[in-house]
């Protein structure tokens, strides 16, 4: 598995990436996706915690005092 830069000017690659960013073999890309998202869904998935919960009351309480 080898990554080679891709060409480009010295500011910017054509297609906007930074000088001297790498392309990745499509395997890799797909083995990271997979891995972003399970640890997406694993974050979406979490209960929340109480103290965001408090927080979250507190606020609608204070929205709909002040409507």
């Amino acid at each position: 598995m080898t990554c080679e830069p891709v060409s480009g000017d010295a500011d910017r690659v054509g297609d906007g990436q930074p000088n001297g960013a790498v392309e990745l073999d499509a395997k890799i890309q797909e083995a990271l996706g997979r891995a972003l998202k399970a640890h997406y869904d694993d974050l979406v998935s979490a209960p929340i915690p109480d103290r965001f919960l408090v927080l979250l009351a507190e606020l609608e309480a204070k929205e709909r005092r002040d409507d």
